[in-house]
């Protein structure tokens, strides 16, 4: 039987780990540390002068069906959307394996780059982790915005691509 490999979120603060955690398809970047509540609700504002950021954004694999042997080689990557003139997406080139409460000052999860720079497989971010039972996990991918004072006010969002390996 093949695997099932489930995107989660996971966020808030307690007992010195995650608060919720929550498999979802889309995931916003927003200005309170929470996985569930609408965007609307919470936007990042254009700053008067300077950078706002988002709370950062954490994201992982789950295993909710098991494979047959293993999972690996987890690789994921910018397809379409922004970039917008005045808002970035950062995110983490190197492993991070410790859930760290989210912030929303400028990350130091892992070296910082803009997610856009990365648009096929062979020019991806790989994610650590072997998942061969339910409940296993891969790395995180630790995303956040980054809005400068000369943005424009809209809506915009990105597509990205996880991908990984079946044995």
């Amino acid at each position: 039987m093949a695997a099932t490999i489930a995107v989660v979120q996971n966020y808030g603060w307690a007992s010195a780990s995650y608060f919720g955690e929550v498999a979802k398809n889309i995931s916003n970047l927003i200005s309170i540390d929470d996985g569930i509540v609408d965007k609307l609700d919470y936007p990042v504002r254009i700053p008067n002068t300077g950078t706002t950021y988002s709370f950062e954004t954490w994201i992982r694999c789950r295993c909710d069906v098991a494979p047959a042997n293993f999972c690996n080689n987890f690789k994921a990557w910018y397809v379409s959307g922004m970039p917008t003139p005045g808002f970035t997406i950062k995110v983490n080139s190197t492993v991070v394996n410790t859930y760290q409460q989210p912030v929303d000052t400028e990350s130091a999860q892992g070296t910082r780059v803009s997610f856009t720079d990365y648009i096929a497989e062979n020019d991806s971010i790989s994610m650590d982790g072997e998942l061969v039972n339910i409940g296993d996990y891969t790395s995180w991918l630790v995303f956040q915005l980054e809005v400068i004072n000369t943005a424009s006010i809209g809506e915009y969002a990105i597509d990205y691509i996880i991908q990984y390996d079946e044995a």
